[in-house]
């Protein structure tokens, strides 16, 4: 049985104690399905711990083995551990976003019997982000808590050091967003990741502009790619070699941050051999809408054949159209099920975070939710609370959630190697979304964007609208 703090503890006191979630009415999500799902949106959910403090290396050595999770049949609750960013330096908001993901998870499988008729317990702990405070979180919820899997990890080195321990101790631990190829090409039998590898991100441009083909009609396909001055990141890297293999002619252009004038980089955009088919900016926030704007009035847009593709910030379309208004054949990246693709779980899922969010889930979000019953689904197929059983049960996944259809065809029993496909693939989700949008009116709503790529999920006749 829980403790009477545990069952005291409920998502909205997390969230009053974190100042980080704000109740928001369910007229703020942007969902409008042909024929909306009807939901009962839970209120309260219940979470084991949620921890905070600061973590410290304890002066006496940590025990040598883990502590052993019971027999299935001789317990009354299976713990799920949890490692997410909730304060700073890192990406607190992304964190919240997870917990609260992840809570509601617990609380629908135990309003529906639990796990094998076991109570599901959450304990999460603070990372900041930061790779020493995950690897002792991790060796805290193995040792001491004795979780069941380790699921989350936002920030890439946070993960690593998560899935070092997790490995050293045979824990399953379920990957919801961090994107280094190492974390998976490791091999590592306990590792899963249900969001895309940097490699998948990489290749999503590519993949999506050579299917475009020539736009523009003049003899090539050529592409503009905008970045920040401040440092190469290895996802930029990854794209431009991608575009090189592809036989891409590409124009890489650094901009310093933050500036309100990007008048050099429009410069030499104007001034290139060939006029690129699409010209990605890979800025965030509002630098990103700037230098989109600064564009346009240059003359350059999909008016002139050129595309311009913005990353996440385009999404947010008051601000997008409030700071781009000539933003009319826009591009827009989208990581995860969007309203038109999402599963009837999913679905689900979208209306009951928007109750606490008041938007729609990020696709981190997604994947912590989807994160949770896949362990539970593993550790009932197992009947099993030990490690190698729940490997080979998450190994064997079929099964519908949120985010889509889960399965893990690369491991143990058929190496990536052997199929000839790239080390990452190793327990990496393959079917992960990740779409192109297009602005096919003015101030159109994003939820309404017309999706053009892939071409499974596309919602437009043409591939895409000029």
């Amino acid at each position: 049985m829980l403790s009477s703090l545990t069952r005291a503890t409920s998502l909205w006191l997390f969230c009053l104690w974190l100042a980080a979630c704000t109740r928001a009415s369910p007229a703020a999500i942007p969902t409008s399905p042909p024929s909306p799902l009807q939901v009962e949106v839970p209120v309260t959910v219940e979470v084991t711990r949620v921890v905070t403090q600061p973590i410290v290396v304890q002066a006496t050595p940590l025990p040598p083995m883990a502590c052993t999770p019971p027999a299935l049949d001789a317990t009354a609750v299976i713990t799920v551990g949890a490692i997410l960013p909730l304060s700073l330096p890192g990406a607190m908001n992304a964190g919240f976003a997870m917990q609260t993901a992840l809570s509601l998870a617990v609380e629908e499988i135990n309003a529906n019997g639990g796990v094998a008729g076991r109570t599901l317990a959450l304990i999460s702990y603070d990372s900041s982000g930061r790779a020493e405070r995950s690897r002792i979180a991790a060796q805290r919820l193995i040792l001491d808590d004795c979780v069941a899997g380790i699921v989350g990890l936002y920030h890439s080195a946070a993960a690593q050091a998560a899935a070092d321990v997790a490995h050293s101790f045979g824990t399953p631990l379920i990957v919801a967003a961090a994107a280094d190829d190492d974390l998976t090409a490791a091999g590592y039998p306990e590792v899963f990741r249900i969001a895309p590898s940097r490699t998948m991100l990489a290749e999503m441009p590519v993949h999506w502009l050579s299917e475009v083909g020539d736009f523009n009609q003049d003899g090539q396909i050529s592409a503009g790619v905008v970045s920040d001055s401040a440092g190469q990141s290895p996802f930029v890297d990854m794209l431009l070699a991608g575009f090189a293999a592809a036989s891409v002619h590409v124009n890489h252009m650094t901009v310093d941050l933050p500036s309100t004038d990007f008048s050099s980089a429009v410069a030499r955009i104007v001034t290139m051999e060939t006029v690129p088919d699409a010209i990605f900016i890979l800025l965030k926030g509002a630098d990103a809408l700037k230098l989109q704007s600064q564009i346009l009035a240059a003359g350059i847009g999909p008016q002139k054949s050129t595309l311009l593709v913005l990353q996440h910030t385009g999404l947010e379309s008051d601000q997008f159209w409030q700071d781009v208004p000539d933003g009319l054949g826009t591009v827009v990246a989208r990581i995860g099920p969007w309203q038109p693709t999402v599963t009837a779980k999913g679905q689900q899922f979208a209306l009951a975070y928007g109750q606490y969010k008041g938007h729609w889930p990020e696709a981190y979000a997604f994947a912590a939710y989807d994160a949770v019953y896949l362990l539970a689904d593993a550790v009932a197929r197992a009947g099993s609370l030990q490690g190698p059983a729940l490997v080979v049960a998450l190994e064997e996944t079929d099964l519908e959630l949120a985010s889509g259809r889960y399965s893990f065809p690369f491991g143990i029993s058929h190496p990536p190697g052997a199929a000839g496909v790239s080390p990452s693939m190793w327990h990496q989700w393959p079917d992960v979304q990740t779409l192109y949008l297009q602005y096919t009116e003015d101030h159109q709503p994003a939820y309404q964007a017309a999706i053009i790529w892939p071409r499974r999920y596309r919602t437009v006749d043409a591939p895409l609208a000029r």
